[in-house]
């Protein structure tokens, strides 16, 4: 049996946002980890465990934050897909051994960088 092929295969993860020319289409940027982080953790037979962020846009516009969680999937492209037309973006990166503080600081950063931009 021919095995699964996945649009991120060789990637961590991904950005996910609409795309700029159309509503109801995405857009996706992939995510290489530029450390070592370890083994990807917590996974099962169905698939790896990855961190989640979501946003949404705001009546004005501008990005805001919805959620954060991890799971499993066998493959996240599909989650993202599924997103479509729900106004919904967002961040998902494969869960490593190391990666939990990173993400931690990154969601912290990126969530400080959409305020700062709904300032200006």
């Amino acid at each position: 049996m021919p095995q699964y092929k996945s649009e991120m295969d060789g990637y961590d993860g991904f950005i996910f946002l609409p795309s700029s020319d159309t509503e109801d289409t995405q857009e996706f940027r992939f995510i290489k980890y530029k450390e070592n982080f370890g083994e990807p953790i917590e996974g099962s037979g169905a698939g790896d465990k990855y961190h989640v962020a979501l946003f949404t846009r705001g009546k004005d516009g501008e990005f805001d934050f919805d959620d954060t969680f991890e799971a499993i999937f066998s493959d996240p492209m599909v989650y993202a897909k599924g997103l479509l037309g729900s106004g919904t973006f967002g961040t998902i990166v494969r869960k490593q051994e190391k990666t939990s503080e990173w993400f931690k600081e990154y969601l912290t950063d990126l969530i400080y960088s959409v305020k700062i931009l709904k300032n200006t």
